[in-house]
Order: C-alpha cells, then sequence, then structure tokens
C-alpha cells in the first residue's frame, strides 16, 4: 500500500502514530485479510501536484507530478492511495488544471501497476483562521468553502472517470469543527480515525477477496447466531435468550 500526496498524507497532526488515518485503514485491512501489508508512507507535507500550481514557489519539491513514479509507480503496489489537492486549491489552481494532473497519474499508475487507486476527497476546514488566515498566509488562502466543494466534486469525477475508489472525507468527518487540529487545516487524531474508516469502508465494499477470510472463519468454526454475540450481556438477558431460542433456529 503506497500513501501519495501532501501533509494530509503524511498523517500531520495525528499525535498518535497508530491514529493517522492510513494506519488505521492498514490495520482494518491486516485484520480482515491473511496476506501480509506493507505500507510506504510518501506523503510529502506542503507539496503541490504539480509546477504549474501557483502555490509551487514556496511548496516543498518535488511535486507529485515529479515524483509519482518514482514513489508510485517504481515499488509495484497493489494499492496506491492519494491524498492530493488540498493545497492546490488554497494556492488558486484552477480546478480543470488540476484535474488534468491527477488524472494523469491515476492513469499511468492503473496502467503500469495494476493497482487499486483510491482518491481521498477534500475535507473540511476553517477559511480564515489558523492555516487558513489571509493575512499571514496570503499564498494558501486562495480559496472559499464554495471552492472546497467544488475541488471535492472534481476528485469524485476523476475517481469516477478513471475507474478509482473515492474516499468522501467531507462526509466522514461531518463538516465537524471539533475533528480538526487547532491550526483549522488538518485533522486531529479523532479526523484521522473518521478518514481512515472511511478508506477501509471503500476498499471493503468494492473488493470481495476481503471477506474469503471472514467467509472462511465461518465455515471452519461454524458460526451462526447461536454462538455469537452477547458480549457485556447479563445472566437476564442470557436467560431469556436461552429461552427464545429455539424459536429461532434455522433448517438447512
Amino acid at each position: 500500500m503506497v500513501v501519495l500526496g501532501d501533509s494530509i498524507a503524511y498523517g500531520m497532526c495525528a499525535h498518535r502514530p497508530e491514529h493517522e488515518w492510513n494506519q488505521v485503514a492498514a490495520e482494518l485491512l491486516r485484520r480482515f485479510q491473511d496476506e501480509e501489508l506493507e505500507v510506504l508512507n510518501r506523503g510529502l507535507p506542503a507539496e503541490v501536484i504539480s509546477p504549474r500550481a501557483p502555490g509551487y514557489a514556496e511548496s516543498a519539491k518535488p511535486s507529485l507530478m515529479e515524483r509519482y513514479r518514482r514513489h508510485g509507480i517504481e515499488p509495484r503496489p497493489d494499492l496506491v492511495v492519494i491524498a492530493e489537492g488540498l493545497n492546490d486549491m488554497r494556492s488558486g489552481m484552477p480546478v480543470q488544471d488540476y484535474m488534468a494532473d491527477l488524472t494523469r497519474i491515476v492513469t499511468d499508475i492503473q496502467q503500469e501497476t495494476g493497482a487499486l487507486v483510491a482518491l481521498l476527497g477534500i475535507y473540511h476546514q476553517i477559511f480564515g483562521r489558523g492555516a487558513n488566515d489571509p493575512a499571514a498566509l496570503p499564498t494558501w488562502t486562495r480559496w472559499t468553502p464554495d471552492v472546497a466543494r467544488v475541488y471535492n466534486l472534481a476528485v469524485r469525477l476523476v475517481a469516477e472517470r478513471c475507474g478509482a475508489l473515492f474516499v468522501d472525507v467531507q462526509a466522514a468527518m461531518g463538516w465537524a469543527d471539533w475533528t480538526l487540529n487547532p491550526d483549522c487545516c488538518h485533522p486531529n487524531d479523532l479526523g484521522h480515525v473518521l478518514i481512515g474508516h472511511a478508506l477501509f469502508r471503500e476498499i471493503a465494499t468494492h473488493c470481495p477477496g476481503l471477506a474469503r477470510k471472514t467467509l472462511a472463519e465461518i465455515d471452519e468454526l461454524g458460526i451462526s447466531n447461536e454462538n455469537t454475540g452477547g458480549t457485556d450481556t447479563d445472566a437476564e438477558i442470557r436467560a431469556l435468550w436461552a429461552e427464545a431460542a429455539e424459536r429461532f433456529k434455522l433448517q438447512s
């Protein structure tokens, strides 16, 4: 699993490493599959997607366009997750240019590796405060909440056109300010965990092979409604269910 993108991909502002969204998703994948999973985090904070992004001069180098072959194709990944677009949006990159660059990156990765690609959408931020204060950071505040919605739609459209997965991070975080770090830009630990679960959900509901281990365990252990559930229940509930259970046995 290769993770590409900016500071969000890097895991910034999750103070517990296990709460970084990529680690949350990876641990869930490991729990439900037999195969080993290696994570290569290639997120670069303060990155933009390409040299034509208006914030390129002040960004960390190289841009994703300048490095995606080395970091996203050469490792020969099975899964590539891209969280890229916030700094492009924040610096005022025309959405058409952003979509063209993202489409090229996704298409090349798919064609040259056969990897499943998942794209994280643009999530909720607070304009005018912290890292989104125009007086302090004019290069990175050339956006509005409406522009963020347009960019989120752009990521969704690229995913649909390329046959990639789209992770609706705005919906996952619920536009809740308390899922953000005090810098009003990055998710906090709670926000990261919500993103990680949203990514896992998209993968799990589009990749039936992820259920193989679960289905095998059902057969091997004879898992049914008769031998599951009841965690943290009490004697009264167990007795009531035991009395009614005969009426709910399934006929083979």
